[in-house]
């Protein structure tokens, strides 16, 4: 499933964009419950259920380009099988060089999807409900590659 962008989370991207100042960083969050995401959807939706399993916190998404942040946006062929957009190529940026991972300590959970807010503003800015949820015990390990595209 791709990720929805919330109203809230829309209005918040377009006054970036359309402001030219500052773009406050984003929070990568888990939640535990089933939840489809919708329009409507606020933060409050996924704080209330936010993932607690031993080793869980928020990740930070510096909003800057670099290595070991978004890497340069680039024109590629949409992710996943079937294709999101039925165009040849979208826009692409992924984070960083490698997955962020979170480690689960002695008490597991069940996460159904992850979560982006604002670092500052708390507005939701996108969910995304994973196909099957994860059952994390003791030891496991989940990873995600924020992926964001624009057709």
């Amino acid at each position: 499933m791709a990720f929805l962008v919330s109203r809230e989370g829309d209005v918040r991207l377009l006054t970036e964009l359309l402001s030219g100042g500052a773009s406050e960083d984003w929070q990568l969050g888990l939640y535990n419950a089933a939840i489809v995401p919708a329009e409507t959807d606020t933060a409050a939706t996924y704080t209330a259920h936010e993932a607690t399993f031993g080793g869980y916190a928020r990740k930070t998404l510096t909003r800057s380009v670099s290595a070991t942040t978004w890497n340069t946006p680039v024109l590629q062929a949409p992710s996943g099988a079937p294709a999101w957009s039925p165009r040849g190529q979208v826009a692409h940026a992924k984070y960083g060089a490698a997955p962020l991972s979170w480690s689960v300590g002695p008490a597991g959970d069940t996460v159904y999807g992850y979560f982006i807010v604002g670092a500052t503003s708390g507005a939701l800015i996108l969910a995304e409900q994973f196909t099957d949820p994860r059952s994390l015990h003791s030891g496991d390990t989940l990873s995600i590659t924020p992926v964001f595209e624009v057709a």
